[in-house]
């Protein structure tokens, strides 16, 4: 999926600078050209799955915290009919909660209660190819930045509760089609693909703090699919 993304992403670029070195004439960069802002939402998944050597309600404990909610912002200018830069922010949430996962220790049977609540922003300046159809109205818009991500989960087991937080760079791309339904207004669907591996973090119990470097067997998959809707408002230049 990420080489699918970043071969689009250059299709466009390509295209876009060809069409625009040999259609000049037939479109004002002025109509075309500007600054966008607008906000998105919608479901996200994280790619990892829980390992199968956990308990069977432990997996689907963890599985079913990968599904969660996000919301962001972006900005992005476009030097031309083609080509644009911009900043993305984009916070993802999942919470779940167990009252009794069965635990089955030689002959003992114990009750556990989990819960987790995570959240993890993402903060990213993106390059955009965009190429336009129906007269600029409708737009298919591919976009490829470094990102930089910031996790927390406040987690809870067997009445013990601690705080889990680090950071780490990371690689994000997007793919939107967006249509201009009134002038300058327009609505978008928007694909989103951010991938990053947490190899330390800090935990904190309320107490006292402890910095947990990983093994790079052990690096925490955080990478994330997104599907958006959003709204976008252009500023196109006079």
């Amino acid at each position: 999926m990420l080489r699918f993304y970043l071969i689009f992403l250059l299709f466009i670029l390509i295209t876009g600078n060809l069409t625009s070195q040999t259609s000049n004439q037939n479109y004002k960069v002025a109509g075309s050209a500007g600054l966008w802002i607008g906000a998105m939402a919608g479901p996200s998944l994280l790619v990892e799955k829980a390992p199968d050597s956990l308990l069977i309600d432990i997996q689907n404990y963890y599985n079913k915290l990968r599904s969660g909610w996000h919301y962001g912002f972006e900005t992005e200018y476009f030097i031309n009919k083609h080509i644009g830069v911009g900043v993305k922010y984009c916070k993802f949430n999942t919470r779940q909660a167990v009252d009794s996962i069965v635990v089955e220790f030689f002959t003992n049977i114990y009750y556990i209660d989990l819960s987790s609540d995570m959240s993890i922003h993402t903060l990213s300046p993106m390059l955009y190819g965009k190429y336009p159809f129906l007269k600029n109205k409708l737009s298919v818009t591919g976009g490829l930045g470094p990102a930089w991500l910031f996790y927390r989960n406040i987690g809870k087991a067997v009445g013990d509760s601690a705080m889990f937080k680090g950071s780490s760079p990371g690689l994000a791309t997007s793919l939107r089609v967006s249509y201009e339904v009134i002038p300058n207004l327009s609505i978008g669907v928007e694909g989103n693909y951010t991938h990053a591996f947490l190899k330390k973090f800090t935990q904190d119990d309320g107490t006292s703090q402890q910095v947990i470097k990983l093994e790079k067997k052990d690096y925490q998959n955080i990478s994330r699919l997104d599907f958006s809707f959003g709204i976008f408002y252009t500023f196109r230049r006079k």
